[in-house]
């Protein structure tokens, strides 16, 4: 698999969640520019990704809210950040709370590096941009995993975006991306749940993206969960589909970047101790005791 933002993005959902990501017709070419300065007309929705620790990354992505923001009208935020349940209190806290980490301290999930976050929080105290928690808590994602999407989502959810008849096609994406993002090292009985848990928590994004209208949307999330041949993109009604504007922003380019992304943005890699490690170190043979 391509670069290190959707095995970083895995390896993160592992460790939160294991012992606990991503079909579409709206296929285009994938453009390495720098980030479009007027947007067409016809685009409302931009799914904007992300290697999760790269601050070049991370500082690319921020000029283009920028952008958006200074063009108008005010788009509406949706953040991979925030958890769903967390919504009452990110609103509450973002009306009483007098500066950024007030607001992280009562509504931020933990475990992010928040330093390159803050900056849309800010925008959100100072310009009342309007932030919504799009992501599903490890608790909830557990809670798929084991009970199915019933569980979490409800059956009004499982009906409406058809959980009962997930195309084989993005299953097998979803499995792939699954075990390279992980080293190719899970054993095969967890493969199937994680991949449940990484469809409900691109479909609740998707659900949060459906339902604003009058309003630009700008998600902000990792590159797995932007990818166009799977991911969020694929749970947006057919309208929504053919709205969004798609931006990876990645270390290395892919041969399928023309299929997952609109826009391709290749930033500067950083140092970092091998995402694979972790799970080479967990399969190291126990030492015995003496």
């Amino acid at each position: 698999m391509n670069n290190a933002s959707i095995r970083l993005h895995r390896l993160r959902c592992a460790l939160a969640v294991f012992s606990l990501a991503v079909p579409s017709t709206f296929f285009a070419a994938a453009s390495q520019s720098p980030d479009a300065k007027t947007p067409q007309d016809s685009t409302k929705i931009f799914f904007l990704g992300e290697v999760h620790d790269n601050e070049h990354g991370h500082q690319r992505r921020l000029e283009r809210v920028r952008q958006l923001i200074e063009q108008g009208p005010q788009p509406v935020v949706a953040m991979e950040q925030f958890d769903r349940e967390k919504q009452a209190v990110l609103d509450a806290a973002l009306s009483q709370c007098p500066d950024v980490d007030c607001v992280v301290a009562k509504a931020g999930t933990t475990g992010w590096e928040w330093r390159f976050y803050r900056p849309y929080v800010q925008w959100a105290l100072d310009k009342k941009i309007k932030l919504v928690a799009a992501n599903l808590s490890n608790v909830d994602v557990r809670k798929v995993m084991t009970h199915g999407f019933a569980a979490v989502l409800g059956p009004q959810m499982v009906d409406k975006y058809k959980l009962k008849q997930i195309p084989g096609q993005l299953l097998s994406a979803q499995n792939k991306a699954i075990q390279e993002g992980h080293c190719n090292m899970l054993p095969t009985q967890a493969i199937g749940p994680m991949v449940q848990g990484q469809i409900a928590r691109d479909v609740w994004m998707a659900h949060v993206v459906n339902g604003v209208s009058n309003a630009p949307v700008v998600l902000i999330a990792g590159n797995g969960h932007v990818r166009k041949d799977a991911g969020v993109m694929q749970w947006l009604t057919p309208q929504n589909q053919a709205k969004t504007q798609v931006h990876g922003y990645v270390e290395n380019t892919d041969q399928n970047d023309a299929e997952w992304y609109d826009h391709v943005h290749v930033v500067p890699q950083v140092e970092r101790e091998d995402p694979c490690l972790v799970f080479t170190q967990n399969r190291a043979p126990k030492p015995t005791k003496k």
